[in-house]
């Protein structure tokens, strides 16, 4: 069967219009019962729904259809949060029928399923401005058994959903109704020229996305610097202003300079039980844990930090003083009543301007009054996804993403005025190139005790941006240094190095690691902006290129590593040799040397090769040095 498209566009007069069998890469139009429909023939494929009289598009339905074939994983439609739930072909099947882009989960509009040999195999996914979007496994369907006799894959991507049609922005954005989507297909064939990871998938179907619709983000180097933050080692009621400054003093030694104060610094956390009331919304120190918050802050930038503050500018619970107030600018139902989400505290609508101006007058707030060098934006994903019907307040926008974005840019030019260097963290619920763009890095939350999720968020992110921001890791004082190095370098190996953990725990040895590779990746910080490249499918080695040097990661299981130019490998696995192929096969001669975990020179060597593979000895959390003179 060959793969092909069709297209249904439905009006808000309630006219529906389909189109059938479209296929990929052939440029045609058509007409019909009022509708103009025009295809393009270059990737990614332009397809443009014109409405041929007054009536304006209310959604457009994708339905891709595709034979089914045996394939070794699948990635649906996901933020990078939970893709690797559904990776199973057959949980798809059956669990992953229905999922949906909207304020509280924007979701890459991509599908992907990797082959036997773990390469993609086929990707489908539609690439159009940030908008609700829901996404249907039709085929094979799951009843009472799973009827995969019929031999297809049918799955649709619905742009505009039932609660929130195509926002007016799209639908009347040209004088003549017209909406153009692209959609992205790619069928890859297994020759080796071909061969793609799925990280890389995403990186081209991002570019283009980025391309398309001129998106790029913000660069402070700042970001990139190590962080570390008080969120996963202690309870939130436990943080105090000698919580972190203990911590200050010891991670600034650990070539650590940014430093997050995280949830609960205002009161209760939403770590606390559900019996406690939380104040969230007021956004002053707890005075019991920070006494004064502008000592706090002088001292920590008397250290060489920076200073990051925790808030979900959003957020506003009943036990607040601010409650009274708010209370007619949060997303309510028709009389009214706040909307409770489930972590017991209200939201304000990002779909009313003056709501979206409270939220950016209290970003401001840390810095005008405390001097914070960054914010760490959370929660967006626990707001209500549904239509505020609030009779107090007036919307401006007509979908509840647009205004999440609104509220964003304005947030992100207002604190860009008062610091060019503000760090901001977002989180990959709110990700996607379109969102990346409002902050600084982009967090692979949540991910405590957890090392392989933390890496597969955090390489989904790499697939849109650089500044993919670990989910501080967590080190004990029970892992052994070498544990301790392989636990860095896998972070590095996907994005910033983050750490929450209380360092006056941890062995002299193991702060020994953490200074060593925090320190040698500060040196090349400048390289970090890169993006990297997986060299295999699992993405097992990793690369980036320097200005001079290749360096490459080996993680989980390791692997091959390609050697074109000097190469400088970290071992981030237990693995005790390493196999090395040469870019070319004639005779070189190799320089080579060995360090341990903690960076201190243990075997160094020159020597002959020939040949087209070489094995070497590498040790475990500890990097490997190979100069070549062709």
């Amino acid at each position: 069967m060959k793969d092909y498209l069709k297209v249904a566009v439905r009006m808000h007069s309630g006219k529906s219009v389909e189109f059938h069998a479209i296929q990929f890469g052939q440029a045609n139009q058509y007409e019909e019962n009022g509708v103009k429909l025009t295809v393009g023939d270059k990737l990614p494929f332009s397809i443009c729904a014109q409405p041929l009289d007054s009536d304006r598009v209310r959604s457009i339905e994708f339905t891709f259809y595709t034979d089914i074939r045996n394939y070794h994983s699948v990635i649906v439609p996901d933020s990078g949060r939970w893709f690797f739930n559904s990776s199973r072909v057959v949980s798809f099947w059956r669990n992953f029928r229905e999922l949906q882009t909207g304020v509280d989960d924007t979701k890459l509009s991509l599908l992907l399923f990797t082959g036997k040999d773990r390469y993609t195999a086929l990707a489908v996914g539609v690439i159009g401005e940030n908008y609700e979007t829901a996404y249907k496994l039709i085929e094979p369907e799951s009843n009472r058994a799973l009827n995969v006799h019929t031999g297809y894959i049918v799955y649709q991507f619905k742009r505009g959903t039932d609660k929130y049609p195509i926002p007016d922005r799209i639908s009347q954005q040209h004088d003549d109704g017209s909406i153009t989507e692209y959609i992205y297909y790619r069928r890859m064939s297994t020759s080796e020229s071909e061969k793609q990871p799925w990280m890389m998938t995403i990186r081209e179907f991002t570019n283009f996305q980025r391309s398309l619709y001129s998106l790029q983000d913000p660069v402070v180097n700042e970001s990139l610097h190590p962080i570390w933050c008080t969120w996963a080692d202690w309870h939130s009621n436990d943080i105090t202003s000698d919580v972190i400054l203990d911590n200050v003093r010891a991670g600034v030694e650990l070539g650590i300079t940014n430093y997050i104060i995280d949830d609960g610094w205002f009161g209760p956390g939403l770590d606390n039980d559900y019996s406690v009331p939380l104040n969230i919304g007021d956004w002053e120190p707890d005075p019991d844990k920070i006494p004064d918050m502008v000592e706090l802050v002088k001292s920590i930038k008397n250290y060489g930090a920076k200073p990051i503050i925790w808030c979900a500018p959003h957020a506003v619970a009943a036990a607040a003083e601010c409650y009274p107030e708010r209370k007619r600018l949060l997303i309510a139902d028709e009389s009214g009543n706040p909307i409770l989400n489930p972590t017991q505290f209200y939201s304000l609508c990002f779909m009313n301007e003056e709501a979206r101006n409270a939220m950016a007058d209290i970003c401001i707030k840390f810095i005008d009054k405390w001097d914070f060098d960054g914010a760490k934006y959370d929660l967006f994903n626990w707001v209500p996804n549904v239509p505020c019907c609030n009779p107090d307040h007036q919307h401006d926008v007509t979908t509840m993403l647009e205004g999440l974005e609104k509220t964003l840019a304005l947030i992100e030019e207002r604190t860009r005025e008062r610091k060019p260097a503000y760090i901001v963290e977002l989180k990959q619920n709110y990700g996607t190139p379109f969102f990346s763009r409002y902050g600084t890095m982009m967090r692979a939350g949540d991910g405590p005790f957890d090392p392989e999720s933390n890496f597969l968020r955090t390489l989904f992110i790499q697939g849109y941006t650089p500044y993919a921001l670990n989910d501080y890791q967590i080190i004990t004082g029970s892992e052994t240094p070498e544990d301790t190095a392989v636990a860095v370098i896998k972070m590095i190996a996907a994005g910033i190095p983050a750490y929450s953990v209380n360092f006056t725990k941890l062995s002299p040895n193991q702060l020994e690691v953490i200074r060593h590779l925090n320190r040698w990746y500060l040196e090349r910080l400048n390289y970090f902006h890169n993006n990297r490249i997986p060299q295999d499918a699992d993405a097992n080695v990793i690369t980036i290129a320097g200005d001079d040097v290749d360096i490459v990661f080996a993680v989980n299981s390791g692997g091959i590593i390609e050697l074109k130019r000097d190469t400088l490998v970290l071992n981030g696995t237990y693995n005790e040799q390493i196999t090395v192929r040469m870019a070319a096969a004639h005779s070189v001669s190799l320089h080579k040397k060995m360090t341990d975990c903690y960076g201190t020179v243990v075997e160094e060597e020159s020597c002959q090769h020939a040949g087209e593979y070489i094995t070497t000895s590498i040790l475990p959390g500890g990097m490997l040095q190979i100069a070549v003179d062709q």
